[in-house]
């Protein structure tokens, strides 16, 4: 079994001397000695940062592999590993590992960079990663804010009785899988079949009218070309 000693990182995520006593296995964390409470945390602290590093370190490792191998070789040996690199998140890592090493705040995780790599100027993408490091936004707030154009957090949403629509979509499928897990819909009785469609009759009609809306426009856009 291969054995790894762990390393103390600086604040800028980089390996300098080993943290005594601690050693990482395949399935586990081996303590070969007491350690202070401040050593113990700082082990945590490790682990934290490690965790938060993980997809910076696969979107490089990727990266070099692609850039330095024969398509076959690095297709071969990605199976090999068992890595899912496919479909979206092939594409996911190649977007972060073209962020280069200088511009990746220390303050901001990989999970950042995803919804800032989709900003269409490097000029905006360094504008709010610096907003989101200095107010401390979560990834989920970075991108709510990005949308509106202005610093949003979750919990002012939730206070100012505003909701998203995909929040919204999320609530509601969370909500169907459990009803279909625990009793399906197609089960229920006609009477609570009534119940249900005129609690969701408001969803029906927005969306019966946004698809006439998109046929009318698309019908225009064919008659004008």
């Amino acid at each position: 079994m291969q054995i790894l000693e762990l390393k103390r990182l600086d604040p800028e995520g980089r390996t300098v001397e080993k943290v005594p006593g601690v050693r990482m296995t395949a399935n586990g964390l081996v303590f070969d000695r007491p350690l202070t409470i401040e050593q113990w945390k700082e082990v945590g602290q490790m682990l934290k940062k490690a965790q938060k590093a993980t997809l910076w370190w696969q979107a490089d490792w990727m990266e070099y592999g692609k850039r330095s191998y024969e398509e076959t070789d690095f297709d071969q040996a990605v199976s090999q590993l068992e890595f899912d690199f496919v479909g979206n998140k092939f594409d996911l890592l190649i977007n972060l590992a073209a962020v280069p090493l200088e511009r990746r705040r220390p303050g901001l995780s990989a999970q950042h960079y995803l919804f800032l790599t989709k900003l269409p100027t490097m000029k905006e993408q360094d504008k709010w990663a610096k907003v989101a490091e200095v107010e401390k936004l979560t990834p989920m707030d970075l991108k709510r804010s990005i949308a509106q154009g202005e610093v949003v957090r979750g919990s002012e949403e939730r206070q100012g009785g505003v909701n998203t629509i995909q929040e919204v979509v999320r609530s509601f499928l969370q909500w169907h899988r459990q009803v279909e897990a625990r009793d399906p819909i197609e089960n229920w009785p006609k009477e609570k079949h009534k119940e249900l469609f005129a609690e969701i009759k408001p969803i029906v009609s927005l969306v019966d009218f946004l698809e006439n809306q998109i046929s009318e426009e698309s019908s225009k856009a064919q008659a004008a070309s």
